[in-house]
């Protein structure tokens, strides 16, 4: 795959800690698996069961194959959570499968194997606490990461979709499980918002598709109160290429860095599943 000349690469430190992740494979059928890789805390066999939290992490199309290895290797956002520092302040497993190029993080049917494949590592591993277990993914991921908690509201303690979009429908479903949207202003591969920024390449998709901006206004319509719920980080028109040299898509790389994406990774492990709203404001 050719990328270009702003592209993020990892850091010359990532190969070491791809190797501590080990390989998996969840089959249905013969023709219909998911192929992962898992990072597993030191000590984990030893604890007791509810123990530590599981972050699940979607990879966006540059890591689409079945090398199973390109979904951790080609940026840090996959492994951030198994360095050293992270995992002893926050001991977690970790589950990053790998999707194929020919199916996408969006279908029904890939969505159902997703978390088919989550609930049986879950069950492989009872040292996972059930009401710690989060997701997180960038682009593609990050779409995927939105539709898995549409379909399964309430089943992940929360989310963290960066750079990514939806539909409009049953956006409510959202509203079940804590989330911070990351979104770069000036990203021109998925847009922040699909009602403010649009080109002649996005004429058709403003009626169906909404940005990190846009389903943070809606959703905050529906929800209006100051609870932590909800939360949404807009990276100003050239601040991406200011300050990582990187193309403004990849906001992802805010979020895997030590200093800046520290309160989103700090936000995101302190929170536990709990019931969801049973009210929303529909306006």
């Amino acid at each position: 795959m050719m990328f270009p000349a702003d592209w993020d690469r990892p850091d010359v430190n990532n190969d070491l800690l791809c190797k501590q992740f080990k390989k998996g494979k969840y089959s249905e059928k013969d023709d219909m698996y998911l192929l992962y890789r898992y990072f597993v805390p030191k000590d984990a066999v030893s604890s007791a069961p509810d123990t530590f939290p599981l972050a699940v992490y979607l990879h966006g199309a540059d890591a689409f194959g079945s090398d199973n290895i390109s979904q951790l290797s080609i940026h840090d956002i996959g492994t951030m959570f198994s360095t050293e520092g992270w995992q002893r302040e926050h001991p977690c497993y970790i589950l990053a499968p790998q999707c194929d190029k020919i199916h996408h993080w969006s279908r029904p049917s890939m969505l159902q194997l997703l978390q088919d494949t989550v609930l049986n590592f879950v069950a492989e591993h009872p040292e996972i606490d059930k009401d710690r277990i989060y997701v997180y993914g960038y682009s593609a991921g990050g779409l995927g990461t939105l539709n898995l908690i549409k379909r399964y509201p309430g089943f992940y303690a929360a989310a963290v979709p960066i750079c990514g979009a939806t539909g409009g429908e049953r956006l409510e479903m959202l509203l079940s499980t804590p989330v911070w949207l990351v979104h770069a202003a000036d990203d021109g591969i998925v847009r922040y918002s699909y009602r403010y920024k649009l080109d002649e390449r996005d004429k058709g998709r403003e009626g169906y598709y909404l940005g990190s901006k846009d389903i943070y206004e809606r959703l905050k319509k529906m929800w209006p109160f100051d609870d932590g719920r909800i939360n949404y980080t807009e990276y100003p028109e050239g601040w991406m290429k200011e300050k990582f040299d990187v193309n403004p898509h990849y906001s992802w790389v805010t979020v895997s860095d030590e200093t800046c994406g520290k309160p989103v990774r700090d936000w995101l492990f302190s929170q536990k599943r709990s019931a969801p709203p049973r009210k929303y404001l529909f306006v």
